[in-house]
């Protein structure tokens, strides 16, 4: 799934189709009935973390039909998204929102279609069909890869806990942290780092020399402090270099050698009964505190 930067960069792209009227619209999604977006008008995006909302209004000429229901759990979401003017958002109730979810390929490409870089397992050059195609009056068109499209309420809540928000908060943030579980758990709770996926995650344990596995409770406040900074400065630096078009250099993710030479271990680690991703670490740079000095830390 993209992280928070991806995802920003997606709304960049969409943010000037604010206003315009939807001619028509097709794709393979089966989660939602395209030809329903023709007519209505794109009035507002906002992005939380690794979710995009786009709000759709009926326009003048079409107020009289009906809109799209939204349906599906509700989503406790905010994120303005470059729109940072309230701490607080909720739907629009004359408006209808998109949430979009992207998976592992996801993108939003404007006036433009993904093309195959390679043939597929059954020796076919075939291009990417989108999973959602809008075309806008005036000729200029969106696409979207590799998502998942539900129709729900506005962004609601706050962008506290949004790495890339203005309004995100250090506080909040450094108490999860400390928690008596495994950071590298903890900083992929969305509840907590909303946008954080698992390359921000590896890269800001490494930089911060922190084992995967260490227990928030038994560091230190400066080695939380330095964490929480790493994964920060990590992530608003991939977002700058997703705008100027520049690859971002990782330093241990996806590594055999850590920048040191030492070896890298790599292990998927989660929460019991959670979602358990590949994590790289070096043994060397960031060591593990034995379980018995963690025992004696804590109970200190």
């Amino acid at each position: 799934m993209p992280e928070g930067p991806s995802v920003r960069v997606f709304h960049q792209r969409v943010s000037p189709f604010v206003g315009q009227r939807v001619a028509s619209a097709g794709g393979s999604t089966r989660k939602l009935e395209p030809a329903a977006l023709q007519g209505l008008r794109l009035m507002d995006t906002r992005v939380h973390g690794k979710i995009l909302f786009l709000r759709f209004d009926p326009d003048e000429e079409t107020r009289g039909q009906s809109a799209p229901e939204p349906s599906g759990p509700e989503v406790q979401r905010e994120g303005p998204g470059g729109q940072e003017d309230s701490a607080r958002c909720g739907g629009n109730a004359a408006g209808t929102w998109l949430q979009v979810r992207f998976g592992l390929f996801g993108s939003i490409r404007r006036n433009e279609f993904s093309r195959a870089t390679q043939a597929n397992k059954r020796g076919d050059w075939r291009d990417p069909a989108p999973r959602l195609l809008l075309r806008f009056v005036g000729g200029s068109f969106l696409t979207f890869y590799a998502c998942q499209l539900t129709w729900g309420p506005g962004p609601m809540g706050t962008a506290a806990s949004d790495i890339l928000s203005q309004m995100f908060q250090r506080g909040q943030a450094l108490e999860a942290l400390g928690q008596a579980r495994p950071v590298c758990y903890t900083l992929m709770d969305q509840r907590h780092f909303s946008g954080l996926g698992n390359v921000i995650k590896n890269e800001a344990l490494y930089e911060a020399r922190v084992h995967p596995l260490s227990l928030g409770s038994v560091l230190s406040r400066a080695q939380l402090e330095t964490l929480l900074d790493q994964a920060l400065a990590f992530s608003a630096d991939w977002l700058r270099g997703k705008t100027q078009g520049r690859r971002q250099h990782t330093h241990i993710y996806q590594k055999a050698h850590c920048p040191d030479g030492h070896p890298v271990q790599r292990e998927a680690l989660g929460p019991p009964g959670g979602l358990q991703r590949l994590t790289w670490w070096c043994p060397q740079c960031q060591p593990q505190v034995p379980l018995e000095e963690q025992g004696q830390r804590e109970a200190s």
